[in-house]
């Protein structure tokens, strides 16, 4: 058994790259996947077999239009429980009641206890099962895998799924018949219910040794709704009503294959095995197309013109129907549809959403995929309802509105297109003072000839940014122009050269790659190393590492300790193969022996990025105590990087400590930004402590607005009333900046609108002290010199309040208005020239609502005065306190 053990394993890692420590938690996801798609898979055609057979096809629109309601409300219920209980919990509990839920279905259907609401209320919850199953599976897969492991093993974790899919429908025809459909469904639940144990499992060797904030970070972007996002960006918006428009024409067709199919087929059973027959047949012809056809019609075709294919071909089989509305036309639609929708498809959208940022693209994918699929759903089933219901068509007339769908589609895919190459061009472009050369021409080329043709001879910023791009991509005909960029003269290029090249299994590159840990770009040596332990001989790894952490090269060696630490670091098994703490043990026992100052700093730095970029908690004391010492200025960053990378939460006070100190701060922010989003809790918490200094409070800001998530609004929308006016206005600054970079995320306009009034009555409260300062200022011309300089100091500092109140204002009412235009009329507003401010204040005059109007209108016009006049008093019908009233006014403020 051990042989074919290793046989089987040494399989997996040639065909899918699956690395020693690995395989169990590969196929236990593997099999987790299989399970939930082949229960679906055969209570779908159960469940549809049993309504078509009890209710006709007319009841279907009907169905379709509750599903989507019924979605929608179901996964904005489970998209904030995600943000608030735990995913384990809430995995096993989805699975639990759904194995709970098949068993009261079955045993309700055995009884013949056949309800219209109990069927309704069954095709209903597949629909929503379906949905909430699958996704929960592949937001597990996000937390148990790292980014490097997923672009790796998720197309062997996928292939569980469409394996699943054609066993189960396969399987749901072989049983339909002989044991009937309603005993199909404690076929699933006890299916079903293996997939609890497996989950435990997984989480209890893979998820519980991450920290709190590991797991929270790779969960981000699945509890939020970025509906916003999607909305302001006009690629988003295309891609998604793409997505839109063809699963609308999905569900007509749905619509077409179940009416032909339910007249040609009255038995139930019979009529359940035919749709498990072909849904599993269609798993296995998109799987075929996928295999054989996608990468060769995408590279001969480009992705244009492949996006026509699945349109055309359903248009194609919806003609067919018009004139022959019987079973083999309907199936024919049927797999235009489902063979090409999952195939070549999926790969040219893909390939459209490539220059939209990796970050906004995680976090809208549940948004489409979900959300979009729920309304379109519904948009369907409306569709159907007036034409069946309504006007009393046949299916005949629904091929003619999947036509005029269709004209849509092709449309919108011809507005993508272009809309790709203004993206791309955007992103790739560079300023005029950095045009060294002209941007290649891309506008006739396909999308993999424009991608080559930048990295053949584009500028360096071009070539990196679309090798961040197809890294995400991960395409074979994109090997050659990558590999030639290992020649490249720029370190950063062949660096980010070889991070692409890592994913590529073949062919293996070792032997040109090991002269690369020489070179003269650190960077370079330590993807080199990288490359080396991923693509080597699996018995030859531990000698090669070996070998380059003994090399007398310090740098060589260092770069091959800090490779090794990153490679092993969610892999305990390897970690401990390649004896990894070791190797760091006596890293650190060398320091006292070496006698070169510079060698001994560089292997101090080397051990903090490996015990860091590795979670070795072992050396986590050694990174306490670079942190203690003021040691040199790169051992100190480099120690306070190092503590953010573990995200351990040991580490967060020390961090926080040490923002209050000008060289660290800067260090110490972007270490606690590594910790993500979970941090904004802690930093919420530790603020208000006693321990906390003005000076750590004023830095903790500008780590929050660089964390896109709905509570980092929150937080710094309750540091507005901190009792540090710096605090607040750096609170203001970063929501301006979360506002600019996020503009998803929501800002309370009626909490904003409050604040402006605020500030404007503080305005005013200070212009009126201000005033009577100045009046008294002849009167005290007699007095001494100490009373007359401080009276002077008083009206300066009055000025200073008066600049910070309208800055406030202005940042408040961007945050209400669009900020471009905001910033523009601040900025003519600070301008010498007397046109300018005026066209400012009329900008700003069509801009406002009215109660704004009323109020800031004068604060402006009154600010742009060089001097306080008793006529602009007059015209804001200010009373003018008394000298003791002004001082206990100011005592009351918050803001000096």
């Amino acid at each position: 058994m051990t042989a074919i053990g290793e046989a089987f394993k040494l399989l997996l890692r040639r065909a899918f790259d699956i690395r020693e420590g690995e395989f169990l938690r590969a196929t236990l996801m593997q099999l987790n996947i299989f399970l939930i798609i082949c229960t679906l898979l055969i209570v779908k055609p159960a469940v549809n077999g049993l309504f078509l057979s009890k209710f006709g096809v007319e009841n279907l629109p009907n169905v379709f239009v509750l599903v989507a309601i019924f979605a929608a409300v179901v996964t904005t219920f489970y998209s904030r429980i995600l943000a608030r209980v735990a995913l384990n919990k809430i995995i096993v509990r989805t699975l639990g009641s759904s194995v709970l839920t098949l068993l009261v279905f079955g045993t309700l259907l055995r009884l013949n206890f056949l309800e219209g609401w109990v069927l309704y209320l069954f095709f209903i919850w597949v629909s929503i099962f379906a949905v909430l199953s699958a996704s929960q599976f592949w937001i597990l897969a996000n937390v148990v895998f790292n980014s490097r492991e997923a672009k790796r093993l998720f197309g062997f974790i996928g292939a569980g799924a469409i394996a699943g899919g054609i066993f189960g429908g396969y399987l749901t025809t072989l049983l339909a018949e002989a044991i009937g459909s309603e005993n199909l469904l404690f076929v699933c639940a006890a299916l079903l219910s293996c997939c609890i144990p497996i989950t435990q499992s997984i989480w209890r060797k893979s998820v519980d040794r991450q920290t709190p904030f590991q797991q929270k970070k790779r969960l981000q972007g699945f509890s939020e709704h970025p509906f916003q996002l999607v909305r302001r960006s006009r690629h988003l918006t295309f891609l998604a009503s793409i997505i839109g428009v063809s699963v609308i024409v999905a569900k007509l067709v749905d619509y077409q294959f179940s009416a032909v199919a339910a007249e040609a087929i009255p038995d139930p059973d019979e009529l359940t095995a035919f749709f498990g027959f072909w849904f599993s047949s269609l798993n296995l012809l998109s799987l075929l197309v996928q295999l054989f056809l996608t990468s060769r019609v995408v590279g001969v075709f480009g992705v244009g013109t492949s996006l026509f294919f699945l349109p055309g071909g359903i248009l194609f089989g919806a003609i067919l129907l018009f004139f022959f509305p019987s079973l083999w036309a309907a199936v024919l639609i049927k797999v235009s549809d489902g063979s090409l929708k999952q195939s070549i498809n999926k790969a040219s959208v893909e390939l459209l959403a490539l220059p939209i940022p990796a970050e906004i693209k995680t976090q809208t994918k549940t948004f489409i995929d979900v959300f979009v699929d729920s309304i379109a759903t519904g948009i369907g089933g409306l569709i159907l309802i007036f034409l069946v219901s309504g006007l009393d068509l046949s299916i005949r007339a629904i091929s003619v509105m999947i036509a005029g769908l269709i004209v849509l589609w092709i449309y919108l895919a011809v507005r993508i297109r272009r809309e790709y190459l203004l993206s791309f061009r955007s992103r790739i472009d560079l300023p005029k003072e950095e045009q060294v050369q002209k941007m290649p021409d891309l506008s006739s080329e396909s999308v993999l000839g424009g991608l080559t043709k930048v990295l053949t001879g584009g500028s360096e910023k071009q070539i990196l940014w679309v090798l961040r791009k197809v890294r995400e991509l991960h395409d074979e005909r994109l090997f050659e122009p990558v590999h030639r960029l290992l020649a490249h003269p720029s370190g950063e290029v062949r660096a980010e050269a070889l991070r692409n090249l890592y994913f590529f299994r073949t062919p293996d590159l070792s032997m040109e790659v090991r002269p690369m840990v020489n070179d003269p770009d650190q960077r370079v040596k330590v993807e080199a190393f990288e490359y080396l332990i991923a693509h080597s001989p699996e018995e030859e790894i531990a000698s090669l590492m070996e070998h380059y952490l003994e090399d007398p090269d310090y740098r060589v060696s260092g770069a091959a300790l800090v490779s090794l630490a990153v490679e092993t670091r969610d892999n305990p098994l390897l970690r401990n193969a390649f004896d990894l703490n070791n190797h760091l043990l006596k890293k650190v026992e060398e320091l006292p022996t070496i006698a070169d100052e510079e060698q001994r700093r560089f292997q101090i730095v080397s051990i903090l990025k490996a015990a860091g970029r590795g979670h070795a908690a072992l050396f986590f004391p050694f990174i306490e105590e670079c942190l203690s010492e003021d040691g040199h200025p790169e051992v100190r960053k480099t120690a306070i990087l190092a503590a953010g990378e573990t995200t351990n939460p040991r580490f967060v006070r020390r961090l926080i400590a040490l923002l209050g100190a000008e060289p660290d701060r800067q260090s110490a922010q972007t270490a606690l930004l590594s910790y993500g989003p979970e941090i904004v809790e802690v930093l919420a918490t530790l603020i208000y402590k006693p321990e906390t200094s003005p000076e750590m409070a004023r830095a903790i800001p500008a780590i929050v607005d660089r964390i896109n998530s709905q509570r980092s609004v929150d937080f710094l929308f309750e540091l507005m009333d901190f009792e540090d006016v710096t605090v607040r206005l750096e609170a203001l600054r970063s929501l301006n900046r979360l506002q600019r970079d996020f503009p998803h995320l929501k800002f309370n306009k009626k909490h904003i609108f409050q604040r402006i009034l605020d500030e404007a009555r503080l305005f005013l409260d200070t212009l009126s002290i201000l005033y009577a300062q100045m009046r008294m200022e002849p009167l005290a011309a007699d007095r001494r010199d100490e009373q007359r300089e401080a009276r002077q100091s008083l009206i300066n500092l009055l000025e200073r309040r008066l600049d910070g109140n309208l800055e406030r204002i202005f940042r408040l009412l961007g945050l209400k208005y669009p900020p471009d235009d905001i910033r523009n009329i601040y900025r003519s507003l600070q301008s010498n020239k007397p046109d300018l401010r005026s066209n400012a204040i009329e900008y700003l005059d069509n801009l406002l609502e009215p109660n704004l109007k009323r109020v800031l209108i004068p604060i402006v016009e009154t600010a742009m005065l060089d001097a306080v006049s008793d006529e602009a008093i007059r015209n804001l019908n200010l009373r003018i306190p008394g000298e003791l009233e002004c001082y206990a006014m100011l005592l009351n403020g918050k803001d000096l």
